[in-house]
């Protein structure tokens, strides 16, 4: 399936020298922090539907 936009997904809750970054695909970032896990903390890297870059520290939405 084909997403509107491609995140940089970076786990940042330990300190690590080699992170690991993962290129997930949603439709919005909302719906990228359903697929996260929401006990760690995220810098996700994207470009919005301006063409601007944006850096954001994100967690995952909790289940109900």
């Amino acid at each position: 399936m084909r997403y509107r936009y491609e995140y940089k997904v970076t786990d940042i809750t330990k300190d690590d020298n080699n992170p690991i970054v993962e290129t997930m695909g949603a439709m919005s970032l909302k719906k990228l922090q359903k697929k996260l896990d929401h006990k760690k903390l995220y810098r996700v890297e994207y470009i919005n539907k301006k063409g601007n870059e944006l850096i954001a520290h994100i967690t995952g939405i909790e289940p109900k």
